[in-house]
Formats: structure tokens, C-alpha cells, sequence
């Protein structure tokens, strides 16, 4: 059977109308001062992004010390389920994959515990401890060789704490 090649044609000109602002002036390709305009709004945003992130931290922190204290379990466990969620999808939003990672492997485990023994809270905490690290030191990426073998010993922590269902 032949193959037939690919065709490929240009965009309609209502998509282009669509992707380029020309009531605020944008074009496709952006003047410097439009750039730095929209860097700026960007970093406020970024701002705002770590002042909400630190903000779920700071929840999950007091959260993680009533688990501890033995208050509503797993009202709790559902809490910090839900933020673990919340900051998992704004890390990739605003260029921390890092954070992503470790809230993800929070949200992973979380999801499995009711009732979560000491060292059960233990794992969890180094998790939120992880996070603090990640925006304190504003990792951006993946971060460095340690920062993926603590991931990895967190994955790991996980996996051999887990609860046996069945």
C-alpha cells in the first residue's frame, strides 16, 4: 500500500483572529515592552501563586499536627487529600514540577490511609516538610540530584507503609 504524504494547510484566518488580541494590541509576534508587560503580570501572578501554595502548606501543617493529635482522622486524611490535589496542579501551572511530584506522592498515599499510624504521619509530614523546601528555595524544574533521590525515598517510604487492603 502506498503512502500518501501529508498535507498541510493554513491555519483559517477566523483562528488567527481568535489567537491574536487586537483589541488590547497584541500581535503574533509580541514588541519587548508588551513582553516585559506581560512578565510582569506573570510574576504577580507567580507572587500570588506562592502566597496561595504557602497558604495550603500552612494548612496541611496544622492539619498533619491534628492527625497526630489524634483529632477526626479521617476528616483530616480528607483535608489533606484535597490540598495535596489543589498544589499538585498549580505546581505544573506556574514551572514547579518538583512541587508537583512530591504533593502528587502526598495525594498518592493519603488516599489510602483512614487512619494513619506515627510513622504513617511521619511520611506525611516529610512530604509537606518537602513542599516548604520547594517554594522556600523557589526550585523551578526538577530540581537537583537530591531533590530526586528524596522524591524517591518519599515514593519509597510510600510504598513500603502502604496500607494492606483485603
Amino acid at each position: 500500500m502506498a503512502r500518501k504524504k501529508a498535507d498541510f494547510l493554513p491555519p483559517p484566518q477566523d483562528l488567527q483572529r481568535r489567537a491574536v488580541n487586537f483589541t488590547k494590541g497584541y500581535r503574533l509576534k509580541l514588541e519587548p515592552a508588551e513582553l516585559r508587560r506581560l512578565e510582569e503580570v506573570v510574576e504577580k501572578a507567580t507572587d500570588a501563586f506562592t502566597a496561595e501554595v504557602a497558604e495550603r502548606l500552612r494548612q496541611l501543617r496544622q492539619t498533619i499536627a491534628d492527625v497526630a493529635g489524634g483529632n477526626d482522622e479521617p476528616q483530616a486524611m480528607r483535608v489533606i487529600r484535597a490540598l495535596s490535589l489543589d498544589i499538585k496542579g498549580m505546581g505544573g501551572t506556574f514551572r514547579y514540577p518538583l512541587l508537583s511530584a512530591y504533593a502528587k506522592s502526598l495525594n498518592d498515599f493519603a488516599v489510602q490511609v483512614d487512619r494513619p499510624s506515627a510513622v504513617q504521619t511521619d511520611i506525611l509530614a516529610a512530604h509537606i516538610d518537602a513542599m516548604y523546601v520547594v517554594m522556600a528555595e523557589r526550585i523551578t524544574g526538577v530540581g537537583g540530584r537530591r531533590e530526586r533521590d528524596l522524591l524517591e525515598a518519599l515514593q519509597t517510604a510510600v510504598e513500603k507503609h502502604m496500607p494492606r487492603h483485603g
